[in-house]
């Protein structure tokens, strides 16, 4: 596929996509269309062993192309499957870590709730604002956010359609760090890079376990299980080898 509203670029053994449309990071249905494909054929990638999600230092997104939604009905959203594209990241085997550095607002907030970590600089601005369109979240926002904080807040941020700051985001449990702007593009690199440092199959395994929708004591039955089977893997002898000679371990 073209691109022509995102950026993709390898980087060793992660890559980079970066929302970099002519509508301020718009999220219209191209997008969200450009940035599932992009996450899949990743995916397939086995030396790929995780993707950062960017956006520009104004907007990571501001949410879903306003003008787009103007002209469209029930009937079409139902027909073209409206933002199903954002459903198709939950397939995708290795982490995803959003980026956010200026705001992240309605659909694009979503959008990153829909990955595993979202790291944000200072100025970083999240929101909820649908309701100030007679709408709500429509992809996902009043479910996803359960994971994170209380009912009591996501009413409030859906309810209220306020922005939220870096800080308040991470008090809810919603920015696992908070990163100076200044050293935000270089944190980005190292961050991704320190994670693709991981055998990828544990990383996937992780990345299930924890997302994984059962009962406390499956999960540990689960993650068990799949701690068994690794330990009859190379990369747990690459792993224990290179620790104990202090080396840089070269991950099957």
């Amino acid at each position: 596929m073209n691109y022509k509203n995102i950026k993709v670029e390898n980087r060793e053994n992660y890559a980079v996509i970066e929302i970099a449309n002519n509508k301020n990071n718009s999220l219209d249905q191209e997008t969200l269309k450009e940035i599932a494909y992009a996450a899949k054929s990743l995916n397939k990638i086995k030396k790929i062993r995780c993707i950062g999600l960017t956006g520009n230092s104004k907007f990571f997104s501001p949410g879903a192309d306003i003008k787009e939604l103007k002209n469209l009905n029930s009937k079409q959203a139902k027909k073209n499957k409206l933002f199903s594209f954002v459903d198709q990241l939950d397939k995708i085997n290795i982490p995803i870590i959003s980026f956010v550095d200026g705001y992240a607002l309605g659909g694009g907030f979503e959008l990153a709730l829909s990955t595993d970590i979202i790291i944000a600089s200072v100025d970083a601005k999240f929101g909820l604002p649908e309701v100030n369109l007679g709408l709500i979240p429509g992809i996902g926002g009043t479910q996803k956010l359960k994971k994170f904080t209380s009912n009591q807040n996501i009413k409030y941020l859906a309810m209220s359609g306020d922005i939220i700051s870096s800080e308040t985001a991470m008090k809810y449990g919603i920015v696992s760090l908070i990163v100076k702007k200044e050293n935000f593009k270089t944190f980005t690199n190292e961050f991704l890079h320190r994670i693709s440092s991981k055998p990828r199959k544990s990383l996937e395994i992780i990345k299930k376990l924890v997302n994984s929708e059962i009962s406390q004591k499956k999960g540990i039955t689960l993650e068990r299980k799949e701690f068994y089977n690794l330990l009859d893997s190379e990369n747990k002898i690459i792993g224990i080898e290179s620790f104990l000679s202090k080396i840089k371990p070269n991950w099957k």
